[in-house]
This record gives C-alpha cells, sequence and structure tokens, in this order.
C-alpha cells in the first residue's frame, strides 16, 4: 500500500502540458489544486469506518507463492494508527464464528484499555517523545512526497472521462537520472503510467501503472518481479470526500531465486460509514467502559 501512495502522490505533485490542440488546464495551477485535495482528502479518510475485502499474498519457506483466502474486514480508524481495528468477519464468504469474534473484540479491548492506561500515565517527557515519534512519521510522508517531485516526470496529455466524470489525463514516469533513496520510492520508480484526474474537482480517480523494469524484494533473494506486472487503484466520491475502492496488482516472476510465481490480487474498500477516530470501535463493552 505505501507504493500505491507513493505513485498517487506522484500523480498529483507537478508537471507540464504536452502540445495538445484546443486548451488545457494550466499544469501549475492545475497540480497545485490537485495536490491540495489529496492533503484534504488524506485528513477525511481517517474519519471514515469501512469495509475491506482482500487477499493475502503468502510465501512459504519453500518458495511457494500464492493467495490466501478471501477475507473480509470490518476497519476502525484511530487516531493512534496502531490502534486501527481490523476486525475480521468473513472468510471466503462464510462468516466467522461468533467464538472467534468474541476473541478478537477481547484481545482488542485489552489492548485499548492498556493504550488508554499509558496515555494516562504519561509524564510530560514520555509525552513529548510520543509527539516527536509522530512528528518524525509525518516528516518522513512529506520528506517521500517531496522526493517523488524529484525522481517523476509528469505531463498533462488530453481531455478524456472516468465512469461519467470529466478527467484531465496525466502521464508519469521516472526521470532517467532518477536516484531514489528509500524503499517505497525504489519500487515506485520502475512504474510508468497515467492518471485520470477529474477536471473540476481536482481528484485522482484512476490510476494506470506497468513496471518497465523487473522489480526486486530483498535484494532479490525474497522475490522478483518481471517487468510488465501492472497495478492500478480507483477512488470514488463518498459524500464530500473521495476515498479508495479498489486496488489490483497482477505480474510474474520468481520467489526465492527458483519458483515461478504469479499474482492477481484485488483489494476492495466500501460500505464507507463516518466516524469519529477519537472514538473507540463499537464493540461490546469497550464504548460503555471508555465512556465512564
Amino acid at each position: 500500500m505505501r507504493v500505491f501512495a507513493a505513485l498517487l502522490a506522484a500523480a498529483c505533485v507537478g508537471g507540464s502540458v504536452s502540445a495538445q490542440p484546443g486548451p488545457l488546464p494550466d499544469a501549475e495551477t492545475f497540480f497545485a489544486r490537485a495536490r491540495e485535495r489529496l492533503a484534504s482528502n488524506e485528513l477525511l479518510q481517517n474519519r471514515y469506518a469501512f469495509k475491506e475485502r482482500r487477499t493475502d499474498i503468502r510465501l512459504n519457506p519453500l518458495g511457494h507463492m500464492g493467495t490466501g483466502p478471501l477475507l473480509l474486514y470490518e476497519v476502525y480508524p484511530s487516531v493512534e494508527p496502531a490502534m486501527t481495528y481490523r476486525r475480521l468477519i468473513q472468510r471466503d464468504g462464510t462468516p466467522v464464528a461468533e467464538a472467534e469474534l468474541t476473541a478478537q473484540d477481547d484481545a482488542y479491548r485489552r489492548r485499548y484499555h492498556e493504550w488508554r492506561l499509558g496515555l494516562s500515565r504519561e509524564n510530560p517527557d514520555e509525552r513529548a517523545v510520543r509527539r516527536k515519534r509522530q512528528a518524525a512519521t509525518e516528516a518522513k510522508a512529506h520528506a517521500q512526497a517531496k522526493e517523488m517531485v524529484e525522481l517523476f516526470a509528469f505531463s498533462i496529455e488530453r481531455r478524456d472521462t472516468w465512469e461519467g466524470e470529466p478527467a484531465i489525463v496525466v502521464g508519469f514516469a521516472a526521470k532517467p537520472q532518477a536516484r531514489p533513496r528509500t524503499r517505497e520510492s525504489r519500487v515506485a520508480v520502475v512504474f510508468a503510467g497515467k492518471a485520470w484526474v477529474h477536471e473540476t474537482e481536482h481528484e485522482v480517480m484512476h490510476l494506470e501503472a506497468t513496471t518497465i523494469d523487473d522489480v526486486s524484494f530483498g535484494f532479490g533473494m525474497v522475490a522478483k518481479l518481471n517487468e510488465g506486472a501492472k497495478t492500478s487503484m480507483t477512488r470514488r466520491r463518498v459524500n464530500q470526500a473521495w476515498l479508495p475502492a479498489e486496488t489490483r496488482f497482477s505480474g510474474n516472476g520468481r520467489a526465492l531465486l527458483l519458483r515461478k510465481v504469479a499474482i492477481n490480487y484485488v483489494r476492495e474498500y466500501f460500505d464507507y460509514r463516518p466516524f469519529d477516530p477519537n472514538d473507540p470501535p463499537p464493540i461490546p463493552g469497550l464504548a460503555s467502559a471508555s465512556s465512564r
């Protein structure tokens, strides 16, 4: 997901207008507004609970890579990212047994109370350390977005539509002299593609990208994906926000240097509901206990 976020940020950071007949938006103004909307929606996204349907990619010690069962989660965000609750409710279309739901809720309830107790016992020095750590995490995200400006070249290519909405198509690819510094950036720069950005609302609605070189993980010892792997991301309007709806990835490669692998997975995000991340998830015994 971090690579998706990097590519999404890349699609909004800057560019130039390629030669096209007819008037197209001023590049500097268009990208500036897209950056503003992306930052605004990242904040709004944390104010929604949602459901996520996904499969996990698994690699076993023998080098076999594949997907596990189709899982459906309820996701409740938290002001503390580590306390976001991902509650498994279905496995391959079958509801999770009540005993398993109860066990998940019990485990989260213990974590939640320990976290709240830790906050209540913080002294000023501990609070300062925690806030410094949070600031460092935010600074890292800003630095990554800034790095994308340096690594990628962009162009406004044409007008189009996406799911009936007016769009400006933005092309992006890494600059020939790009020198990525972070792991996410090293993966992101092998992708080139296009983004469909809403012409009047300046929201990234859809992104498609393809690897133009092989991608290695763990210095090639864990896995390597061949050139031509494809990824896409779709966002849709939810109330006043544009939020993730689907991410896809497909490709071929090798695991542990020997085993051929084929990856094809989808993550879907839906049933968004307003939710205050300062509140605990609505599980039995937690909300009533925290409100005392």
